[in-house]
Parts: C-alpha cells; structure tokens; sequence
C-alpha cells in the first residue's frame, strides 16, 4: 500500500512538473495517473492538511466562492492549497493535491479547499470527512450527465457526513432541505437585492415545498427560486440567515452591503456574486476570521478564471464570463443590460461533453431581455460548434439576421468582436477609435469547453498589446 502511494506521488508531481514546463496546467492527466496507480490517493494526501478540508458545491458560483473564500483566508495568513483552476472532479482534484505536496509527501498548505463537481461529492466524501461543506445553489444544468435536479440533490444530501459543518443558502428553498434534521447548519441570505420583485414570471426550480409538496409561497423574489419564501400548509420556511445581507446596492463596477449594520464591497458585476461573497462570508466566520480580514479580502479579490475576469485589448476592454445553464445565462444578461453603455457581444457555444450534448437549454435562456436592448449592442457575433443554434435562437428572441455574424472559430471571432462595427457614418459625429474602445466594452461569454481556450486567445491578445506598447515607448 506504501509503496503504491509513493509511486503515485513522484509519477504524479514529476508529470505535473512537465507539464507545467509546457506551459500546461498540470492537474487532471497527473491526477487521473496517480489514482490509477493508487486509487485512495485523495484520502491519502488530504488527511496531512492539520486545519481540515472545506469543500463548496453546488450549480453556480463554486469557482467564485472557492476563491473568494482563498482570498480571505489569505489575507488572514492562512496557509491555504486548493483548485484554483475549477478542475473540480477526482482526477483534477488529486492533481491539486499533488502541486501541493512535497516529494517527501509534507503538505504545502495548512487548509485544503476545494470546489467539487455535484456529482463528485459521493466518490469524495468516501476518501474525506470535509470539515465544512458550503452549498451555493441548485439549478437545472446539464441534465444528460447529472439527470433530473432531485436526483442531483438527493446525491448532495445523502453524501455529506453528519460530522460536516454546513454553510447553506437560505434564499434557495432547494438548498435549504438539506439543513432539516441536522445540527450545526448556518444559514446565509439577503433580505433584498438590487432585482427583487413582488412578483415573478422567470422560469425557476423548486415551485413546490419539499416537505409537502404544496406549492411555496414567496413574499419576495430575487432570481430563479431564490427568494423570501414559506408554505402555506407545513410552515416549511425560508430559514433565519447567520449571515444577511441588507442593503445591497450595484454600484459601478461592484455591489455594497451591510451585514450587522457594517458597510462591504465587492468589485463584481451581478447580484449573483453577492451570494458568493456572502458564502465565502459565511465559512470564513466559521474559521474564525475577523470581520476586518474578510472585509479586506473581498475588496482585494481579482476575478479570474473566466468569470467576470477583465481583459484590456487592442479593441477595447473585455469582459469574460462562463455560461452553462438557463438561470446563470439569465443572471449574465441582467447584469450586461444593466451597463448603460453600447455593448459588444460574443456567445460561443460548444456541445461537447463537459458542456453537456443537449444543448435545448438555450430555448429556456430569456435571450428576448437582450433583444430589447438591441439598438444598444453594436455588434453581436455567434461561435463555437454550434454558433448556428444560438444563432437561430437569437433569432426567435427578436434579432434580425444581418444584425448577427457567426463565426465558429474563436480566434477569428475575437478579432472580429474587436473591429469596429461602422455602424456610423464619417461624419464629424462618428465617435474616434478610442471612444469606441473606451465608451463599447466587449462582453465574452463561452460555455465550459469554450471557456479556457477563449481565456488563452485573450491573454495572448493582452499581452500583444502590452508587447506593442513598450515597443513604441
């Protein structure tokens, strides 16, 4: 058994090391090699971290919250190893694990943090007993690999170890089951965001009591089935938060909140972050970290990883951002038409197995949102292996054809987003190339398959601009 561990480890840390040197990530191939060789190789490497592991799981928002959470924990002087990359299965996890252990088999990190793919969790929690489990949302996605939304809960719930600590969103009535019956549950919320209404025709999970079945009253709506919500017939309610958000303003480029009457900043677009921040929030009160340390480092957080992550190109100023499923695509066009400026827009949209085949949940993305800003996009172009399908649906949500391109290559696609559109005549109004780089910002939004190589093409675009800069200085 020693010698299997051991062998997993130098084959493991020394392909990883290669592959670095190629400038690739290093995690999942190693990983995938060291449980080949050595199948309890998590179990293994996680049991060193002397301050336990936290894991975050979830739809939406693992990758944000996992690295708001290392931010703050961080700027606390934790020590801390985790997945930055989102490589959130077995294999991508052991390829972490292995970047941050020593050859001697010493942990690098005194905290293991993780975000975990749903549908990871079961295999996981078998090799380790998380010290804290955070849940951020449950959405529909990618129905061919998870199945139907209760089969993916009832695999969440039944996976986390009574000993687990868990960091639950109130606000989502999904999530909120899992805390029933359970001790040690912490609860976090927000009282209102900047879209919550009395009344909602968005499409969202969850219409019905988990308890009863009856259909879940709401006094008030965020996004999807979040929201302040009860049941008439069992009293199933949304529960007292730990942790609450009030006040919450979208201010430029970020959103402020209080909690206990104390004033936060996050510099995020989108309401949706801030449920992030408050998870993160969360489990960083559960390991005693000052108000003042989480306070500094939400502030200081850098978005990165293709979410909301900026980019400065030769055409202007980019935002890149993951979409994968109705209520998240829904969330990133509310916080595009929030931008009063004209916009530029790339979707690329791939079907490959990471992405999920089917890809009918565009047909559930409310794309007409978008079409009624539509005298305001400058340019809309479509990518990907199937920019023909989101094509077809921007069609029917209100675009007309000569107002979409496609284009499926990534790389020209950006080149061309990058372009400006002409849409003005040369006249002494037509707005020069610097007001439109600086007044037409760019918006990128990839599927999963999409995400990373879209990534590599914008930072190689970035540093081009940065090459050229010097050159001419």
């Amino acid at each position: 058994m020693r010698a299997r561990f051991w062998t997993a480890l130098w084959f493991g840390k020394i392909i990883s090391s290669v592959m670095k040197f190629l400038g690739r990530k290093g995690t999942t191939l190693p990983g995938a090699i060291a449980l080949k060789i050595c199948p309890f190789m998590i179990k293994s490497l996680a049991s060193l971290f002397a301050e336990g592991a936290i894991i975050i799981t979830g739809t939406n928002g693992k990758t944000t919250t996992n690295n708001l959470l290392a931010a703050i924990l961080q700027t606390a002087g934790k020590k801390i190893a985790f997945n930055r990359e989102g490589a959130n299965m077995l294999t991508g996890i052991t390829g972490a694990l292995l970047q941050n252990t020593t050859f001697t088999g010493k942990p690098l990190a005194s905290i293991l943090l993780l975000e975990v793919d749903e549908a990871t969790l079961p295999a996981l929690c078998k090799q380790l007993t998380p010290r804290i489990a955070v849940i951020t949302n449950f959405f529909r996605d990618q129905l061919d690999r998870y199945g139907e939304l209760d089969t993916t809960i009832k695999l969440v719930r039944q996976s986390l170890p009574p000993e687990t600590e868990l960091i639950l969103n109130a606000d989502d009535p999904l999530v909120a089951q899992i805390g029933a019956g359970r001790s040690r549950v912490y609860y976090y919320g927000a009282d209102s965001i900047p879209s919550s209404r009395k009344k909602s025709t968005e499409t969202r999970e969850g219409r019905f009591c988990t308890q009863c079945g009856e259909e879940l009253a709401y006094s008030l709506f965020h996004y999807g089935q979040l929201g302040i919500y009860h049941c008439l017939n069992c009293g199933f309610k949304r529960p007292d938060p730990y942790i609450e958000a009030k006040a919450v303003y979208q201010a430029s480029g970020g959103i402020t909140f209080e909690i206990d009457k104390q004033p936060f900043r996050l510099n995020l677009q989108g309401s949706y972050n801030l449920y992030n921040a408050l998870a993160a929030f969360s489990a960083a009160e559960r390991m005693q970290i000052s108000r003042d340390s989480i306070r500094q480092g939400l502030q200081q957080y850098i978005p990165d990883a293709g979410r909301m992550e900026p980019f400065t190109l030769p055409g202007g100023k980019a935002t890149l951002t993951l979409v994968k499923n109705p209520t998240g695509f829904n969330q990133v066009i509310r916080t595009i038409t929030e931008d009063p400026r004209e916009l530029r827009l790339l979707i690329a949209i791939n079907d490959l197995a990471a992405d999920g085949r089917d890809i009918s949940w565009l047909w559930d993305v409310d794309f007409e949102i978008l079409a009624e800003r539509k005298a305001d996009i400058r340019k809309i172009i479509c990518a990907g292996l199937r920019a023909e399908d989101m094509a077809l649906r921007l069609k029917y949500a209100g675009f007309l054809e000569k107002e979409l391109t496609l284009e499926p290559s990534l790389e020209k696609a950006v080149l061309l987003l990058e372009q400006d559109s002409a849409k003005y005549e040369l006249t002494d109004d037509r707005p020069t190339d610097d007001q439109v780089k600086e007044n037409n910002p760019m918006y990128i939004l990839p599927t999963y398959t999409a995400l990373f190589p879209m990534r590599d093409i914008l930072v190689r675009r970035k540093t081009d601009l940065k090459r050229n800069k010097a050159e001419s200085i």
